[in-house]
């Protein structure tokens, strides 16, 4: 730990990252083990970003930091290595046939986790479905596009002002896209992995998306059509599972 340690305050020494307000020792700890530590040098450099600054979000299997590249934002996400759950994720990998040839260890599943979220990101943003620019990825960090202003994050959706008839209207016909179009189910949708800026949603933390084939994808997308259709009755928005299942995939 002390090695850790010192390698974190290296970081901090050189500039390359800011630490502020909003980080306790645990997630510190958690975060910043030595092969994420050497993996950040590395990616800092092939990435060629100036420095990482504050966390936009810590969660309990990851934690995203606003970062710079030559002055402008980007979002930087650390996967945990040591409390993703094999189980739990080995469940989004073993049957989505594009990842079919990773060898998953207990050593290297947060690494196709980080490469499996890259993957989802960029099939998505080619399907035209708003979510973060995939900028790259190394072992289990991942780099994207940041959203929101200079000065903050965007919400979640949870979190956020907006029209309720209208964005749930949006959120289907994106859940459409990223069905007919990238052949995705999120898998884990809810107002928590979603952004609103500018009047717009983004689909976000889509590491566990699977592809259309994948032997649960009919359950993964059902669950998400619940977790949609009642957060939205919260805001007095009625509809019928069913309807919205039969928006999404075509008969």
């Amino acid at each position: 730990m002390e090695n850790e340690k010192s390698a974190l305050e290296q970081l901090i020494k050189e500039k390359l990252f800011s630490f502020k307000d909003g980080m306790d020792r645990k997630t510190t700890d958690l975060l910043f083990d030595s092969r994420t530590l050497k993996a950040i040098y590395e990616i800092m450099g092939k990435l060629d970003i100036d420095y990482i600054d504050y966390p936009i979000s810590t969660g309990k299997e990851s934690g995203v930091f606003k970062a710079y590249v030559h002055g402008k934002p980007i979002a930087v996400k650390i996967y945990k290595m040591s409390t993703l759950k094999f189980g739990k994720i080995e469940t989004y990998i073993r049957g989505d046939y594009r990842f079919a040839k990773e060898k998953l260890t207990r050593g290297n599943v947060v690494y196709v986790w980080a490469k499996k979220e890259f993957t989802n990101l960029s099939e998505l943003r080619k399907a035209g479905v708003l979510s973060p620019l995939p900028i790259g990825f190394h072992k289990n960090i991942l780099a994207m596009g940041y959203i929101g202003t200079r000065e903050l994050p965007a919400p979640i959706l949870k979190d956020a002002d907006f029209d309720p008839e209208k964005v749930f209207v949006e959120v289907v016909r994106m859940m459409a896209d990223a069905y007919r179009k990238a052949n995705l189910v999120h898998a884990d949708l809810s107002e928590y992995n979603m952004l609103y800026y500018r009047k717009k949603v983004y689909f976000i933390d889509v590491g566990q998306a699977v592809n259309i084939k994948h032997p649960s994808s009919e359950i993964f997308l059902r669950r998400d059509i619940f977790n949609v259709c009642t957060f939205f009755k919260k805001y007095g928005v009625e509809s019928n599972p069913l309807e919205v299942y039969s928006t999404i995939v075509p008969t």
